[in-house]
C-alpha cells in the first residue's frame, strides 16, 4: 500500500473511533445541548420581561394613545355622519346665539321626526325661535318654532319638533331665526 493510502485509512479510522460514543455519552451530550438551549431560551424570556418592564410602559402609552385618537375619529366622523344638521343663521341671530352640536332625528316606527340644536346664549332671550328645513332645490319642506327662556352665558339643546309628513331625510340644511 502506498503511503497515501495509510495515513487516510488511518485518519478514517480514528475519526471513526472517536465519532462513536456511547449510549451514555450520547445521552450526556444531548442533555448538555438541551440545558444549553433552555438557557439560551430563558434568557431571551427575561430580556423580552426586562425590556417590558422599562419599554412596556411606553408602548401601552402609545396604544393608548392610538385608541385615543381612533375615538376621536370616531366622533368627527359622528359629526360628519347622515344624522348631523347643517344649521343656517342669520347675522341677527348670530349676535344673539352661538350654534354648537345639532343632529337629524327621525324614526319610522315611532313617528318622531325632530332636530335638536344646542344653542349657547350671549345674551339673555325670550322669545320664539324657528327653524326652517330645505331640499337641495332650495325649497322649503317643513318648519318648526319653539318658545325659549335663556340666560346670558347659559346653553341648552332645543328638540324642533316637525310634522310626521315632513320629509326630513331630504333636508339638506336648516335655517334658524327669532322674529
Amino acid at each position: 500500500m502506498t503511503h497515501y493510502k495509510i495515513t487516510i485509512i488511518t485518519l478514517l479510522s480514528t475519526l471513526l473511533m472517536t465519532s462513536c460514543l456511547s449510549t451514555e455519552e450520547k445521552k450526556i451530550k444531548a442533555e448538555e445541548e438541551g440545558n444549553a438551549m433552555v438557557s439560551i431560551k430563558s434568557k431571551l424570556i427575561k430580556g423580552a420581561g426586562d425590556a417590558l418592564k422599562t419599554d412596556g410602559k411606553e408602548a401601552l402609552e402609545s396604544a393608548s394613545e392610538g385608541i385615543g385618537e381612533a375615538f376621536k375619529g370616531l366622533t368627527t366622523g359622528y359629526d360628519k355622519s347622515i344624522n348631523q344638521a347643517k344649521v343656517l343663521s342669520d347675522s341677527i341671530f348670530s349676535k344673539t346665539f352661538e350654534i354648537g352640536r345639532t343632529e337629524k332625528i327621525y324614526s319610522d316606527t315611532t313617528n318622531i321626526k325632530k332636530v335638536t340644536v344646542y344653542l349657547i346664549a350671549n345674551q339673555s332671550f325670550d322669545r320664539k325661535i324657528k327653524l326652517k328645513a330645505y331640499d337641495q332645490s332650495k325649497r322649503e319642506i317643513g318648519r318648526s318654532t319653539k318658545k325659549i327662556t335663556i340666560e346670558e352665558d347659559d346653553a341648552l339643546f332645543i328638540d324642533f319638533e316637525f310634522d310626521n309628513r315632513t320629509p326630513l331625510l331630504q333636508a339638506d340644511y336648516f335655517i334658524i331665526s327669532h322674529n
